[in-house]
């Protein structure tokens, strides 16, 4: 009998294993609960991400349509045309509305709503500084909005436009130590996301936006407002025109 008893103990074994699986599988399988509280406070609310082959879709062309009012909106906060930036306010106001409806519940759309609803104060009180700042956490959600969307380089487009008006604001005020800076994070953020915008069709304009990204840096640095001023409106036509080609592809 003693042949046997390996046999015997494996077998033994096997059922004991057997009928641990489902205790174990159940306990893999619950899902974790939300707490209530974490290391620095509550946790942030979660958003599902959108299904996977919508990732993949064309981005809505209100995506694009934003980033153009927001340069409107952001001319007359900085020149201090208030008309102008409250005319540019309501029509963002009003294409949120309806990228809102396209969107859905999906991630950034929250910080987008509070971001705008800052921005309608600080337009309102004339306030400068609290009202480009605003707008480009505006922005900032929007572009988050747009990664969703990966074979559409809205985002890119989207951040790249905050890092120029960040230079413009602070071009517009002579502070030229953080106009420097602002600067350099232009730069740095158009060389990485650069790849992401080069095809065919606009390749041209590309180049050119990266000559005129160089130039601006350069101008910033000699502390000449009247060159940082001309490699700003040469930026506007040659990202305007990235902006339109790309804008519901």
């Amino acid at each position: 009998m003693q042949i046997y008893r390996p046999v015997a103990v494996a077998i033994s074994a096997l059922f004991l294993v057997i009928s641990l699986l489902p205790i174990t599988g159940c306990s893999l399988g619950l899902s974790m609960k939300k707490p209530d509280i974490g290391p620095a406070g509550k946790p942030g609310e979660s958003k599902a991400n959108p299904p996977f082959f919508n990732r993949f879709r064309s981005a809505p062309a209100q995506l694009y349509d934003l980033e153009a009012l927001a340069g409107s909106t952001f001319e007359g906060i900085n020149k201090e045309n208030w008309e102008q930036a409250e005319a540019g306010l309501f029509q963002l106001q009003s294409v949120w509305q309806e990228t809102k409806q396209l969107v859905g519940d999906m991630k950034g759309v929250g910080e987008a709503d509070k971001a705008l609803g800052k921005l309608t104060e600080a337009i309102t009180a004339k306030q400068i500084t609290a009202s480009f700042e605003s707008l480009n956490q505006f922005m900032g959600a929007i572009s988050d909005l747009g990664s969703n969307y990966k074979l559409s380089p809205v985002s890119e487009i989207i951040a790249t436009g905050n890092t120029i008006r960040n230079v413009s604001f602070y071009v517009e005020d002579k502070n030229w130590l953080k106009a420097g800076a602002k600067a350099k994070e232009m730069s740095d953020s158009w060389n990485r996301i650069k790849p992401a915008l080069e095809q065919f069709g606009i390749l041209g304009e590309v180049t050119k936006t990266h000559s005129f990204v160089s130039q601006l840096k350069d101008a910033v640095a000699a502390e000449n407002k009247g060159a940082s001023g001309d490699r700003i409106a040469d930026l506007n036509g040659s990202l305007g025109r990235i902006r339109e080609y790309y804008r519901g592809r």
